[in-house]
């Protein structure tokens, strides 16, 4: 991982480079028009700098909403942009700015005899161990994230395998929802490995002291509330540890979130026309709490409309006044030609490489890299290894799903003493009770956030609609995403200013 600056003197020339997963952020700022740059890894290093354009960037606002990120290159200012994953930029004499993509998570079907299912195996759990040996040099002491999930104890597991007499400390968050907490779930593994195990508990009242901190820290509106009990382990990690092997990349490696496997046994049905045009006219007849409705949805569609879901638009564009829709409307076509890039391969082999190109470097690896470098903890990513990532994806799809799961591969490598219960759980993700937060503690700070002073996106946001979903989220319905997201929005561009 690494973002960093090359200053050829003799040439004047300048280089930038992002690494290839985005697990370092760089930004950049044009000033002078055009003659100037400056750049850091944080964006507030940026706006001490006279003549840096803070209006905001109202196509990034839409974005943000649609996704719960900003996307790169762009950030909810104009004047402020980011490297991509895998891209360079260059500033010099009579060439100007120029930047350019070295590296993308391309998936470029080849023809190839794929290797055997056992073969597969194998060679996953290889190249798994070789990317955590690589990752475990360090003359510091290291320590895992370990949710008792297919991934973390995956990594857990292959230090112990690494490292037999070694002694390495885990750590797991603990909440007071029972359907959400994993603590006996990573107890299992730990035990099992002998770890120094740490649980974190981590309540409401955790979130309010954290709340302003951690939002105003992370630079950007960034919409995921599993930011806030990852900065609590890391920051209790750093007590034991300064360097931490995490799973992250094991869902985009191996087909791990749930519209990947989904329904993934009727992909066949739902390519014939009968079926897809049948599903369609069921659906609008079906009600949305019935049995089989998510069914319907996903004979209804096409490969396209799974890709790019398309009724997020109307909700985005609606939260925007009149005078700003169009230019939010170019923020989503933006996301919409991005998709297409992805389009050419058929779905969910789509997905696989739309996650790797954006959700994993804007939004997995920018939560655990800004909780982890406010606690001054290093965190690694051993799943992240262009190696094993595109020996895995280059795998035939079926490889990856069984009954009803993704990871099949990856649960199959799984050393033999790991139990069924921890071989074949479902994805949970790491998730606190945003839900219920939003009917409780923060219900007060939500109901400002739609009717206190907004700062200049008052002047660019209605509120009208994320009023109503609030007012449905409290009658029980679940919109925590997109609520989460308008206050995040309130609290994060305040000091941006319109047009």
């Amino acid at each position: 991982m690494f973002a960093f600056a090359i200053l050829d003197e003799k040439n004047e020339r300048l280089f930038l480079a992002r690494d290839r997963y985005g697990e370092k952020p760089l930004y950049y700022a044009p000033l002078n028009q055009g003659r100037g740059l400056v750049f850091a890894s944080e964006m507030k290093a940026l706006f001490p700098f006279p003549g840096l354009d803070n209006h905001c960037d109202v196509p990034a606002i839409a974005q943000f909403l649609a996704l719960g990120y900003v996307p790169a290159p762009r950030t909810h200012f104009q004047g402020v942009r980011k490297l991509m994953a895998g891209e360079a930029l260059s500033l010099e004499p009579g060439a100007g700015l120029r930047t350019w993509r070295y590296w993308q998570p391309r998936i470029e079907p080849n023809g190839i005899e794929p290797p055997s299912r056992e073969a597969a195996v194998e060679s996953v759990r290889a190249r798994i161990l070789q990317s955590v040996r690589l990752r475990l040099r360090s003359d510091v002491p290291i320590g895992a994230f370990l949710s008792g999930g297919v991934d973390s104890t995956c990594i857990a597991a292959a230090i112990r395998e690494l490292q037999p007499a070694g002694k390495f400390s885990t750590f797991c968050a603990s909440f007071d929802d029972q359907q959400l907490d994993e603590t006996p779930y990573a107890r299992l593994v730990a035990e099992h490995l002998e770890t120094d195990h740490h649980e974190v508990d981590f309540s409401s009242v955790d979130l309010l002291a954290i709340f302003d901190e951690l939002i105003d820290f992370y630079d950007e509106p960034f919409g995921d509330v599993s930011m806030f009990p990852t900065f609590a382990v890391c920051r209790a990690a750093r007590q034991v540890c300064k360097v931490m092997l995490s799973g992250d990349g094991g869902d985009e490696c191996f087909g791990g979130y749930s519209e990947m496997f989904g329904y993934h046994r009727w992909h066949g049905v739902r390519r014939t026309a009968w079926a897809s045009g049948a599903a369609k006219r069921l659906r609008h007849r079906w009600g949305r709490n019935w049995r089989g409705v998510g069914l319907l949805g996903f004979l209804s569609k096409n490969d396209w409309e799974l890709l790019h879901p398309d009724e997020r638009r109307n909700a985005v564009t609606s939260c925007f006044l009149p005078d700003h829709r169009n230019a939010a409307e170019r923020g989503l076509l933006e996301l919409e030609a991005r998709a297409l890039e992805h389009a050419r391969l058929p779905y969910p082999l789509s997905a696989f490489e739309a996650t790797a190109s954006s959700y994993l470097p804007e939004q997995i690896m920018v939560k655990v890299d800004r909780a982890s470098m406010r606690a001054s903890l290093e965190c690694r990513a051993p799943f992240l290894n262009p190696d094993l990532m595109h020996f895995a994806t280059s795998l035939p799809v079926e490889y990856h799903f069984r009954a009803g799961m993704g990871k099949a591969i990856l649960r199959d490598a799984l050393p033999p003493w790991v139990p069924p219960e921890i071989r074949w759980r479902q994805k949970r993700g790491f998730t606190p009770p945003l839900c219920n937060w939003l009917r409780g503690e923060l219900k007060e700070e939500m109901q400002k956030s739609l009717d206190g002073d907004m700062g200049e996106l008052t002047y660019l946001l209605n509120p009208l609609p994320t009023r109503e979903l609030f007012r449905q989220h409290l009658a029980g319905f679940d919109h925590s995403n997109a609520l989460f997201r308008w206050l995040v929005l309130s609290r994060r561009c305040h000091e941006a200013v319109l047009n």
